[in-house]
């Protein structure tokens, strides 16, 4: 099952017209041979003065201010645009992050406490009693990921052997089944690392990916970890362990679009922020709906005649 060029324009019409300039921007480079350099502009306006992300770039918390879990989603970007080290957006981000690593703690906070005073998600909510917000149960999410970028694009970075020895030593640790935000920002972090580094953590990571993600189909629409977000492309380290079940959920995100063009998100805010949770809501469709394309791309699932 294939998604049909009218299903194809039906969720570019509604990014076009619905979604932030931002994925308008990512939209056109990834599939109209739009601009990098538009993209990239689109892009540095989530950026701040520090080099940080902030400005709602991850639309469930509402912080302008710039944070390290802000600047991964910001980095995410980049890699995808494939923007060279020194483009002033790697740059800013990547100067930013050294200027906010806490030595003490050996990595970097998500968000600050800061973000309690803007609308956000209860799990983004800081505890200033535990001192991290609730997203921040492990060391992995986002220390991993962080990681990840520096050696994409600073691996000249004097503490990055022991940056990296310390997540091997991290993700050793870590309970089976590994949980599922951890166990994406592994991934990413293995997307940049070689070496044995590279085999120690693919090695942990796939005896746990069968656990990680949810394999059962009836409980997609709940908040778990699928297939297609663990290999989003059949290059994915994991594609092989989770073929079976790739094939069935791009079967099912064909028919799980949305008559309008979008793919809806699997959760909500319970009931915080009312007021704000269609506006962040509106945003994630945006985002899922070019993701999801993206997806569908990669594993050839959308017609081109």
């Amino acid at each position: 099952m294939k998604l049909t060029i009218q299903q194809f324009n039906t969720s570019a019409n509604y990014i076009k017209t619905h979604a932030r300039p931002l994925e308008q921007k990512l939209l056109s480079f990834h599939f109209e041979g739009g601009s990098k350099e538009d993209a990239a502009d689109e892009l540095a306006k989530f950026q701040n003065d520090d080099g940080g992300f902030g400005r709602s770039i991850e639309p469930d918390f509402r912080l302008d201010s710039s944070s390290p879990m802000a600047t991964t989603v910001g980095l995410q970007h980049a890699k995808e645009l494939n923007l060279s080290r020194n483009h002033p957006v790697v740059q800013g981000a990547m100067s930013y992050l050294l200027d906010t690593y806490d030595e003490k703690a050996g990595g970097w906070h998500a968000v600050s406490e800061a973000v309690n005073a803007v609308p956000h998600a209860p799990w983004w909510h800081f505890d200033s009693e535990r001192g991290f917000s609730g997203v921040q149960t492990t060391w992995a999410n986002p220390n991993a990921e962080i990681i990840g970028y520096f050696h994409l694009f600073q691996p000249e970075q004097p503490l990055l052997q022991e940056w990296t020895e310390r997540s091997v030593t991290e993700l050793k640790e870590l309970k089976h089944p590994i949980e599922m935000h951890d166990f994406l920002c592994y991934q990413r972090l293995v997307q940049g690392v070689k070496g044995h580094a590279y085999s120690d953590l693919i090695k942990i990571l796939t005896s746990s990916v069968r656990e990680t993600v949810c394999t059962d189909p009836s409980r997609w629409n709940e908040y778990v970890a699928k297939p297609l977000q663990v290999a989003s492309h059949p290059s994915s380290p994991f594609y092989d362990i989770l073929k079976d079940e790739i094939r069935v959920q791009l079967e099912a995100e064909v028919s799980d679009q949305h008559p309008e063009g979008y793919w809806q998100p699997n959760w909500s805010w319970f009931g915080h922020f009312e007021e704000t949770w269609p506006v962040a809501e509106r945003e994630w469709r945006g985002i899922l709906t070019l993701g999801m394309l993206r997806v569908l791309s990669n594993y050839n699932r959308i017609e081109t005649e």
